[in-house]
Formats: structure tokens, C-alpha cells, sequence
């Protein structure tokens, strides 16, 4: 190569170099020019888990938008606190965000070390919420959610359920069912659904509430029956299981939502920006159709619903861990 070459080929990169710059700093801004260095979102549970995967989907295609990239970070451990408290004592400049889950409608009534934590945080965004279904092994002779309520008011304390996290939205609607129903179930404690999912496929454990995901491959392979969905409406995976609503338990029904919060004192421009940031890309074809793939019911909430939707779950599920004593 000549040196006329080398010296064409040196400026057609530092061309392409500069345009990538640009293109890079060419992305959605506030009036004041917020973001101008990567977004953390933390996520207070394991890499892969449903929170996780719901909370990428989403990032991810806001990342392309913005000026600049939103970076999950996965801060896990005691129930979620780690990271919810990581969040609550970063900087309350916009670049610390929290992925939100019932934990924070629900820790204060559980937990004494996070008394008031729900004051911390402002809703940004309600993404999706995703389903859960109600199972019972294939021994248990219920073939409706309606023959097993009979059956277990016939024999109280004779079955048992899966609970995969004291407090968790999976347990506490589980305990709002019986508190509905009457019936009376021996609790078996788990840390998580996994463990769980083993004793119910095996058939120690003879009812439950599960995570529609990761209750398919027991269903599928005839280890487990389906009674009800925990939805709105019916799921794609599971077309022919009515929701608890259908089957007259409307007020059973609970979302387990997932979305995104910033600490409280965060300047209201930016807090406005990001809501209506995150609110317009759940409107892309692309968010949607991996959110729908996963049967997650799409919320698309803003800050004021958002927050909304926060201050009522913290009143009914303390209502409901009073009424049932229940305890971490």
C-alpha cells in the first residue's frame, strides 16, 4: 500500500469512527441533556429468572433509543433486599434504577428492617405481568379447581401445598385463595419454585401455585394437572384452562408484576423523561412480541399508575399478612 492509500484508508476510518460517535450520541435525550452516561438497573434476583428475562426484554430495546445504554446489573440475596437497599442508598441522579417487584409493596409488612423502604422509591413503569397457574399432582383425584376445594374441605389438614417464599406474590396469593376458600392446607417451605417443582412432580407435594413457565414441562408430561390459571384471560400455552376469575375466584386474582422504580428524590424532569421513555417502548412490536412469547400480560403502566398500583398492593397485602399471621 502507497502512502496515498494509507493515508485514504487512515481517514475512511477515523470517518467511520467519528460516525459511530455520533450515531452513539445521537440517541433520545432530556432538555438537560440527562442521560450522558450509562443507566444501571439493578435486579434483586438471579440472571435468567422470570424478573430477569421481562426486564431485559424491555432495556434492551430502550437502550437502542436512548443516548445512551441501560445496563442490568444483577445484585441478588436476602430475599431481594440486597438489591432493593443497593438502589435506596445510590445517588438519587437517575442513574440507579430499580427493576420493581410486589417485594416492595410487600417487605415492610414482613420485614422490620424495611419499614418505610416503600417511600424510597417512585414507580417509573409497570412492564408486564406474568402468569401463574394452580396445579395439583396427578394422584390427587380433583379434575376441577372446584372438586379439589371439596375434597381438601372434606379432609382438612390431610393435603399439602408448595410455599416457594414466604412472602413472595406466588405464596401470598396462594394464602388469599385459602383465606377465600376455607380450606386448610399444610404449608411445605421451599427457598424458590425449583425445589418445589420436584416435589410435585413426584407427588410429595399434592398442591400449588406455580409460575406458568415453569409449571409447562410438568403438565405436558401428565405429572401435574392444571386447575386454573392466576390471569386476566387465558394463556396461549394453556388455552383450555379457565382463570380463577372464570371459575368464580375474581378476587384471587393476582399479578405478579414487574416493572421499573428511581430512589423518590429524583428530579422530577428526569422522573417524567424515564416514565415516558420506558411507556413508549412497550409499544414496539419487538418488546411485545418477546413479552407475549413468555404469555406475560402486557401493563404498559406510567408513574402515576404505577404508583398507584404499589400503594394499593401495600394495603392489601397487609391487610391479608395480618388477617393470616403470617410470618418470615
Amino acid at each position: 500500500m502507497d502512502r496515498r492509500q494509507f493515508t485514504q484508508s487512515l481517514l475512511g476510518t477515523f470517518a467511520i469512527s467519528n460516525s459511530t460517535k455520533l450515531m452513539a450520541q445521537s440517541g433520545i435525550k432530556s432538555a438537560s441533556g440527562y442521560p450522558d452516561k450509562p443507566i444501571k438497573l439493578v435486579v434483586p434476583y438471579p440472571a435468567g429468572g422470570v424478573v430477569d428475562v421481562v426486564v431485559r426484554a424491555v432495556t434492551d430495546s430502550l437502550s437502542n433509543e436512548l443516548a445512551q445504554r441501560i445496563v442490568v446489573e444483577n445484585r441478588t440475596g436476602a430475599d431481594g433486599r440486597i438489591g432493593l437497599d443497593f438502589v435506596a442508598k445510590s445517588p438519587a441522579d437517575g442513574y440507579t434504577l430499580l427493576a420493581a417487584t410486589p417485594l416492595l409493596a410487600v417487605g415492610e409488612h414482613l420485614m422490620p428492617e424495611m419499614k418505610g423502604r416503600v417511600n424510597d422509591f417512585v414507580g417509573l413503569c409497570a412492564f408486564a405481568a406474568a402468569p401463574s397457574v394452580f396445579v395439583v399432582h396427578a394422584d390427587v383425584p380433583a379434575t376441577s379447581m372446584k372438586e379439589f376445594v371439596a375434597l381438601a374441605q372434606s379432609k382438612p389438614g390431610v393435603f399439602n401445598a408448595a410455599n416457594p417464599g414466604t412472602g413472595s406474590s406466588i405464596h401470598l396469593a396462594q394464602e388469599l385463595f385459602f383465606e377465600q376458600t376455607g380450606i386448610k392446607l399444610i404449608n411445605v417451605n421451599y427457598k424458590g419454585q425449583p425445589p418445589s417443582l420436584l416435589d410435585l412432580g413426584q407427588g410429595s407435594v399434592h398442591f400449588g401455585l406455580v409460575s406458568q413457565n415453569l409449571a409447562l414441562p410438568l403438565i405436558q408430561t401428565g405429572r401435574v394437572r392444571p386447575l386454573a390459571v392466576n390471569a386476566g384471560a387465558r394463556t396461549r400455552a394453556l388455552p383450555n384452562v379457565p382463570t380463577v376469575t372464570e371459575i368464580g375466584l375474581a378476587d384471587i386474582l393476582v399479578r405478579s408484576w414487574y416493572g421499573t422504580a428511581a430512589h423518590i428524590a429524583t428530579p422530577k424532569p428526569i422522573i417524567q423523561f424515564l416514565s415516558d421513555q420506558f411507556s413508549n417502548v412497550m409499544t414496539s412490536p419487538n418488546v411485545k412480541a418477546k413479552l407475549e412469547s413468555m404469555d406475560c400480560e402486557i401493563l404498559a403502566l406510567n408513574n402515576t399508575q404505577f404508583d398507584a398500583l404499589i400503594q394499593s398492593e401495600f394495603k392489601r397485602w397487609g391487610n391479608l399478612i395480618r388477617a393470616r399471621k403470617i410470618q418470615m
